[in-house]
């Protein structure tokens, strides 16, 4: 979870485990929930939390035609606001969303990285587009965690 240290607003970024999230937040309130991608566990927890906090879930437009909530569908480029902590989303041609905190030095991929998915055609564009990022940047998601972009973007090439 994310809180912005001036404004106190939380997000969470694909969870999966809602009831630590609810633990987590004790009496506070969720601001965001932001999907990179539609699997079973982030899917369910991300309706679980949007039921009990009220949180809106924003996410790729792949999710529309489904049951979950979804608030708002987010596009390439867009700015999602939690104050000084306000994300960038880049939005690829396929089912993988990223959101880059750019101010902090923080990206989170999802699956994007994941072994096996870096290869596949529309990913490789959503890749090259994190490539304007700067090469320090922190990777969470698909078991990047902690990584620096710069050498993943190396290893694809």
């Amino acid at each position: 979870m994310l809180t912005c240290g001036h404004t106190l607003q939380r997000t969470v970024v694909d969870p999966i485990h809602p009831m630590a999230v609810l633990d987590a937040l004790g009496s506070h309130p969720l601001d965001l929930i932001l999907l990179t991608t539609a699997t079973a566990l982030t899917t369910e927890a991300a309706e679980i939390l949007h039921h009990r906090t009220g949180g809106p879930i924003l996410a790729s437009n792949t999710l529309s035609g489904g049951k979950l909530p979804v608030a708002r569908y987010l596009t390439d480029g867009e700015i999602v606001g939690l104050g000084p902590l306000a994300q960038t989303v880049y939005v690829p041609e396929g089912d993988v969303m990223c959101y880059a905190l750019g101010s902090e030095g923080i990206l989170f991929t999802g699956p994007l990285f994941a072994e096996g998915l870096a290869s596949h055609k529309a990913n490789r564009l959503a890749i090259a587009k994190l490539g304007i990022l700067p090469s320090d940047t922190t990777v969470h998601g698909g078991g990047t965690h902690g990584q620096l972009l710069g050498p993943l973007l190396e290893n694809i090439k």
